[in-house]
């Protein structure tokens, strides 16, 4: 992995800092094409789970003139198109090589998805929100708790919640653990003894983190489909039907995946 970073060798202290941000820029952009080429197998899956996010959004706002007035769907759709835009950055920070930060991002996801299911529920919540109050993630979680908790069909959405919102969390915190894949050791040396000395700077081009980190993308955008899918009241059948064979495939691709690298 130190071949896949530039600055590696000291180079950094080289350049002036206007050159060394060109060369930071210009190796971001290296690493996306390659990224782009070596995990395709992965991103194809991620963009046609995105795609059929993005058929969910075009079916409703075709039909936007049957909820503009209605303030529990005009706030779900808030978040909604909020999730679209932060899948895209996560999944361009992917291709960049920035991994820890994707994350980030991907549980900013995870809070616009269940606020967008909140606020089509719930209309009190949807008047605290035109109201600019802060609704703090305990508080969405509980109120969804309660409403899924009284029908059987929608356990599954609050598991998916629930599982989706630990996973994030124990790898977005700002504490030592967040700075595993931002501190490249030596052989033989201790992790914890190196971090603050031996930090990565900018995004770094590897295919096993890269796919590993695609794949919390997957379960993020999925979970949103399951959101998307409940809000929005799709009759043909087929747009389910294709969620339903993203997941089939996606839980394939996880259980190889599982096999090749640790998660």
């Amino acid at each position: 992995m130190k071949d896949e970073i530039w600055h590696w060798d000291g180079s950094l202290l080289k350049k002036s800092p206007k050159d060394a941000l060109e060369q930071l820029i210009k190796a971001d952009t290296a690493n996306y094409y390659k990224a782009t080429a070596e995990l395709s197998e992965t991103l194809e899956l991620l963009d046609r789970a995105i795609a059929l996010y993005i058929e969910a959004l075009q079916g409703a706002y075709r039909m936007i003139d049957e909820w503009r007035s209605k303030d529990k769907l005009r706030a779900a759709m808030a978040m909604a198109g909020s999730v679209l835009n932060y899948i895209l950055l996560a999944r361009h920070s992917i291709l960049l090589g920035y991994y820890p930060e994707a994350r980030d991002l991907l549980r900013g996801c995870h809070e616009r998805i269940t606020r967008c299911y909140l606020f089509h529920a719930d209309e009190e919540a949807t008047k605290n929100f035109f109201a600019g109050q802060q609704i703090g993630q305990v508080i969405v979680d509980r109120k969804l708790r309660d409403l899924l908790g009284k029908d059987k069909s929608k356990e599954a959405i609050y598991s998916s919640l629930r599982d989706s919102y630990k996973s994030s969390s124990k790898v977005v915190h700002p504490n030592i653990e967040s700075l595993v894949l931002r501190t490249l050791s030596p052989e033989g040396q201790d992790f914890k003894n190196r971090v603050g000395i031996d930090t990565v700077f900018g995004g770094v081009m590897s295919s096993n983190y890269g796919e590993t980190v695609i794949l919390p993308a997957i379960s993020t955008i999925r979970f949103a489909l399951k959101v998307i899918g409940a809000v929005i009241v799709e009759g043909t059948g087929k747009w389910e039907g294709d969620r339903a064979r993203i997941a089939q495939e996606a839980d394939i691709l996880f259980e190889r995946v599982k096999g090749e690298h640790t998660v």
